[in-house]
């Protein structure tokens, strides 16, 4: 950490970096060493009001020799579904995502990671070309997993519920942690909902429903130790989707239409709808006990984050299957916001898994390579046409990186 008081700065060469590591799928906290541009920058405040000092709590040798010259790009360390799904939406079907010439290129096991996640919520198809889905959720301004399960949810009659999650994960709503006692006693005098045991999501849809009951009222987060601040963003995050999905929307997307309404107690559909969404993020729990492993391409042993709301059987034992919002690395790997789902729903993503072939899913050159005989039929002008179309989008890219190293040029 390094600290700013008055006109002196201590640096003591570390920061904390959120990563993503793509062979497990997992993001993780990191102190890791700053870079020279940050240490610089950092020297910097010193003098922005009047001449000041900066403590360094390094040798000078670390500074040449150890310090990266420039920060690594957030491109090389997040998750890339996002930026994948916007490239395959743009007008070049023959744009090979393996193998695109990114200024900062990320590892191929980010990109082959993207992919993946992509064709397990429908957002490609086995081809790797972006399906009448995927080209809705490259207009949402949201995850890719929570864009595909706002589709679904309009599809199967719950998109109210999925707006209302969709804003509260957006928001990153947490609970405020208090250990005084006249707080604890009046946590107890006013329990928060509980999901009804099927997991976070569900949870954290009744509390925003709660919330609107009391329309609105901020003493009702401070007495149900919530951040204020977080849950009124949550509310202007709705209502800004709310506007955005209006266009395709088959139902009321206000909570108002909701009230009165005999709700479902299995919020079967909203479960459903985020089975779909986070098809690329599913557990299956082990046999003996409550740990789960992921599935997908490489499994992961995790487990669920003890501040989950999700309930077990008359056994104790947790659902089969489940979905995650993330996976956290601290004291051991965690699963956080996490939902039941049933194994019916699972079934079809299970299938998909089989006949994955990354390399398909890729585009361009690498998909006509592996489309078989037909090719072999016609060697001919398929071939020749492939390279125009090739030629053609190469060049494109080729211009779009010029004007933008001339821009920075500028600046």
């Amino acid at each position: 950490r390094w600290c700013c008081v008055s006109k002196f700065v201590v640096d003591c060469g570390y920061v904390k970096q959120r990563q993503y590591n793509p062979s497990t799928g997992m993001y993780s906290l990191d102190v890791v060493e700053i870079s020279r541009v940050q240490a610089d920058q950092r020297a910097g405040r010193a003098g922005r009001t009047r001449p000041g000092k900066c403590y360094r709590l390094y040798p000078s040798s670390i500074y040449q020799k150890e310090f990266l010259e420039a920060t690594i790009p957030e491109i090389q360390r997040t998750s890339l579904a996002g930026s994948v799904l916007y490239l395959k939406s743009l007008n070049l079907p023959d744009i090979d995502i393996l193998k695109f010439d990114f200024l900062d290129p990320p590892s191929r096991e980010s990109l082959e990671d993207a992919l993946r996640q992509l064709y397990l919520i429908d957002a490609i198809d086995e081809s790797g070309q972006i399906t009448d889905v995927g080209r809705l959720m490259a207009e949402l301004p949201l995850d890719p997993s929570l864009s595909r399960t706002l589709i679904e949810a309009n599809e199967l009659g719950c998109l109210s519920q999925a707006l209302t999650v969709a804003a509260v994960l957006s928001a990153e709503i947490t609970l405020r942690q208090t250990r005084s006692k006249e707080m604890e006693g009046k946590r107890k005098r006013q329990q928060l909902p509980d999901g009804s045991g099927w997991g976070d999501h569900v949870q954290l849809l009744q509390i925003f429903e709660s919330w609107d009951q009391a329309d609105y009222d901020p003493r009702w987060c401070s007495d149900h130790d919530l951040q204020v601040r977080g849950m009124k963003f949550s509310k202007d995050v709705r209502n800004q989707l709310s506007q955005i999905i209006q266009k395709i929307a088959k139902g009321p997307t206000d909570l108002q239409a909701r009230r009165g309404r005999k709700s479902d107690p299995d919020y079967r559909k909203l479960r459903r709808a985020l089975c779909v969404g986070y098809g690329n993020q599913l557990a299956e729990r082990m046999i003996h006990h409550n740990g789960y492993h992921t599935v997908g391409y490489r499994t992961q042993l995790v487990q669920v984050h003890p501040s989950s709301v999700l309930e077990g059987d008359e056994y104790g034992k947790l659902p089969v299957y489940v979905v995650y919002h993330e996976l956290i690395n601290t004291t051991r790997p965690f699963m956080r916001n996490v939902c039941g789902v049933e194994q019916t729903w699972v079934k079809p993503i299970l299938k998909k898994l089989e006949k994955l072939n990354i390399n398909k899913l890729s585009g361009g050159s690498s998909a006509l390579t592996d489309s078989g005989p037909l090719e072999e039929k016609q060697p001919g002008s398929p071939t020749k046409a492939a390279a125009a179309k090739q030629s053609d989008v190469d060049s494109k890219i080729q211009a779009a990186r010029e004007r933008y190293l001339a821009r920075k040029g500028k600046k």
